[in-house]
């Protein structure tokens, strides 16, 4: 055989052992490989004990009826989270993963009627979520996700609810209920119309919710960023929050 097709031969085969090698390192060494929520946080005992009774979101000096007044949950930060979900993959050998980056920095406030059932027209109810601190397991991609959201100039997200669908009263307060909030999300400078697919249960005077949406970077002006060239990035993220509010 011609000494040349064979050293051909060895650099090529080479070259594919390191390419297998690179892609095996990634896949067990390196990747991550993050999971959805599926249920929302359990509502810690501490909290449950310490809350009061609910207040009117516009105390009149009177006590309203419970079904009537307008009662404020404020987000708890310190139980809360928000997160993006991205699946990447090593463009040379088509390993995939999902990469997961999250913040604890989520406030907001939801108004509903006294007895939990609907939301109060009358209050405009949103989350903000803080950019800025997004952070996953490397550092290279945090560096690169803050400049494709460009967070020095947005450095927020928010979502204010305009609707909710899908709620059950026949459904126990303490259980599990799945419904439906529509609104609007800001998001790097661009507002469009969402919804978030919710779980969320209401146990004495808070509220545990895990609300996922999928969005699309390019409807947000976003460009997908890219890690020195070696990961492909799909256009499409998956939103989760999952959130604790305590009656103000």
């Amino acid at each position: 055989m011609n000494k040349l097709v064979i050293a051909a031969g060895g650099v090529m085969g080479v070259s594919l052992l390191g390419v297998v090698t690179a892609g095996a390192a990634w896949y067990f060494l390196i990747r991550e490989d993050a999971q959805l929520a599926s249920e929302p946080p359990e509502i810690p005992a501490a909290l449950l004990n310490a809350t009061a009774t609910p207040t009117s979101a516009a105390s009149t000096g009177t006590t309203a009826p419970a079904s009537s007044a307008s009662v404020a949950y404020q987000v708890k930060s310190d139980l809360s989270e928000a997160a993006y979900f991205v699946d990447e993959e090593l463009a040379s050998v088509g390993i995939p993963s999902t990469a997961k980056g999250m913040t604890k920095e989520v406030s907001g406030t939801f108004y509903l009627s006294g007895d939990g059932t609907s939301l109060d027209g009358d209050h405009a109810s949103s989350f903000t979520v803080q950019l800025g601190n997004l952070a996953s397991d490397k550092s290279m991609r945090d560096q690169r996700v803050q400049q494709a959201l460009e967070t020095s100039r947005y450095p927020t997200a928010t979502f204010k609810i305009t609707s909710a669908t899908g709620y059950k009263q026949a459904i126990a307060e303490d259980q599990e209920q799945t419904l439906q909030l529509g609104g609007d999300l800001e998001l790097h400078g661009v507002t469009k119309p969402v919804t978030w697919e919710v779980k969320a249960f209401r146990q004495g005077n808070a509220i545990s919710a895990l609300a996922t949406v999928k969005v699309k970077f390019s409807d947000f002006n976003i460009t997908p960023p890219r890690f020195q060239g070696l990961l492909s990035i799909s256009d499409q993220a998956t939103l989760q929050v999952q959130l604790i509010a305590q009656a103000a």
